[in-house]
């Protein structure tokens, strides 16, 4: 069995416990901690969906599948080498289809990132200054958005592991 096939179910499993625990009776999670377990989520997602690249990479005979680190080299790669998967395919398209929950996901990633700008300086009950922050862009940080990326990663996952099979 492939090391990236236990990679991504590692990290498959890691995403739903952390929902699993944001969901458990008797948690409220306030708008902080949705965040915070949404970023962590999108976090293990992410590496679960490079491995999985990797995984799609090293099933063609990829001389190199580490190398690959996005939808886009991959299908290069591959190209350079004769070979046109329509795995790979997908997940280059799925990567730069506006809307669609894969190019959500990167750009969520991504957003994790990034230094948030400050807006301006406004003072507290206390009179101190606090900074207040803005993200470039505003990014969906719910635990349902999660939920989403996961079971749709799972699904492509699970499918796309079903046709290699086949190859």
């Amino acid at each position: 069995m492939s090391s990236y096939i236990s990679a991504v179910n590692q990290k498959l499993l890691y995403a739903r416990q952390l929902l699993a625990l944001a969901r458990a009776p008797g948690t409220v999670a306030n708008v902080h901690q949705q965040a915070a377990t949404t970023q962590s989520v999108a976090v293990q997602l992410h590496q679960a969906w490079l491995w999985h690249c990797c995984h799609v990479a090293e099933t063609y005979k990829l001389q190199n599948p580490e190398a690959v680190t996005d939808g886009d080299l991959l299908v290069t790669l591959l190209a350079e080498q004769g070979k046109s998967p329509g795995e790979a395919s997908e997940l280059q398209t799925l990567q730069h289809t506006p809307g669609s929950w894969l190019s959500e996901l990167l750009n969520a990633y991504r957003h994790i990132y990034q230094l948030p700008i400050v807006r301006r300086a406004e003072m507290d009950v206390d009179r101190l200054p606090m900074i207040a922050l803005d993200a470039p862009e505003s990014i969906d940080w719910s635990l349902e958005r999660a939920e989403i990326w996961l079971h749709s990663l799972e699904e492509l996952i699970d499918r796309q592991r079903e046709m290699m099979l086949e190859f």
